[in-house]
């Protein structure tokens, strides 16, 4: 019997979080499950720990990993009707998850879901991202009929309508196969939502859907992040970064560290720290991407992105006792 769905998690050295997220995968309520992992010259052990969950392990070269064109290969691969992306330092919340995302594509009309990616409560993890729900989420559809009314909404809008996560998003298959994903290093998931709602396709937002996912942030990762994004949603879309408010929020920051009833002092002061080098780095990055286009425009941001971001930042998890 032919899976129902396909999983794809490309992987690069991701020994210390991948058995986390395919023991996930394998508790799913939905039994027809097929793993696909696409390793880019894994130097640990994610090739063995992959084969003993049953994924099925395809190996490419580090130099060709691109975040859309890997994602289609693994594609032509997959023998599931439904694709479900993740990341190999992700794992899912529920165990029916799958199943539940899966329910969407009784409507023929629903060509992909996106769910909704959180952060534990885990006291090696940013408390100001710990996730909460404040209300009852509900499920929505996006829909758009055309390009030419598409540019015609304001930039907020726009970010609303295509906005899309490929740490936890499912897809019909068949929609991948005439809409590939684009050759980028990132942001391959909203140019794939603005083409496919352009097309007149519906997508389908239901924030119950979660999957846990962090990456620990130096400044030097926030900085490179925060660069590779503006200058891909620049490249792609037009859109610029506002500065954020780094002086004004900050205080906000440790107001709520210092007063957090889980918290000892020690992790206070850490987190405090730990926060401010984040938000410096961030606040930094689009700084220097708004002076770098003032001063050069296209071109100079270009420069500055090759510069800065020579390999793809890969997240890590804290590695350093608190």
């Amino acid at each position: 019997m032919l899976p129902k769905v396909s999983v794809i998690i490309p992987v690069k050295n991701g020994e210390s979080t991948l058995a986390k997220c395919l023991k996930s995968l394998v508790r799913q309520t939905l039994q027809e499950v097929e793993i696909i992992v696409l390793d880019s010259e894994s130097t640990d052990n994610s090739v063995d720990i992959a084969k003993e969950f049953g994924a099925a392990v395809y190996s490419i070269t580090a130099e060709s990993f691109n975040h859309g064109l890997t994602r289609n290969l693994g594609v032509q691969h997959a023998k599931g009707h439904l694709i479900f992306l993740t990341v190999q330092d992700a794992w899912i919340a529920e165990n029916d998850m799958l199943e539940n995302m899966a329910q969407h594509f009784e409507h023929d009309d629903v060509m992909s879901v996106v769910g909704h990616q959180a952060v534990p409560h885990e006291n090696d993890k940013n408390p100001m991202q710990w996730f909460r729900r404040y209300s009852e989420p509900i499920a929505t559809k996006r829909k758009h009929n055309s390009g030419e009314d598409f540019e015609t909404l304001s930039v907020n809008k726009k970010k609303e309508l295509i906005a899309w996560d490929n740490v936890v998003a499912m897809y019909r298959k068949s929609a991948l196969v005439e809409q590939p994903f684009a050759e980028t290093q990132f942001a391959e998931d909203w140019i794939w939502s603005r083409a496919a709602l352009i097309r007149g396709w519906t997508l389908v937002h239901d924030p119950l859907l979660i999957v846990y996912h962090y990456h620990h942030q130096s400044y030097q990762y926030a900085y490179k992040v925060a660069y590779a994004v503006n200058y891909h949603f620049y490249k792609f879309f037009g859109f610029k970064p506002d500065l954020p408010a780094l002086f004004n929020a900050y205080p906000k920051v440790v107001y709520h560290l210092a007063k957090h009833p889980i918290l000892n002092f020690k992790e206070k002061l850490y987190w405090i720290g730990y926060n401010f080098r984040a938000q410096l780095g961030t606040y930094n990055s689009h700084f220097n991407f708004l002076w770098n286009y003032f001063l050069g425009g296209k071109k100079a941001i270009e420069k500055r992105y090759h510069k800065v971001c020579k390999t793809v930042p890969q997240g890590k998890q804290n590695i350093n006792n608190l």
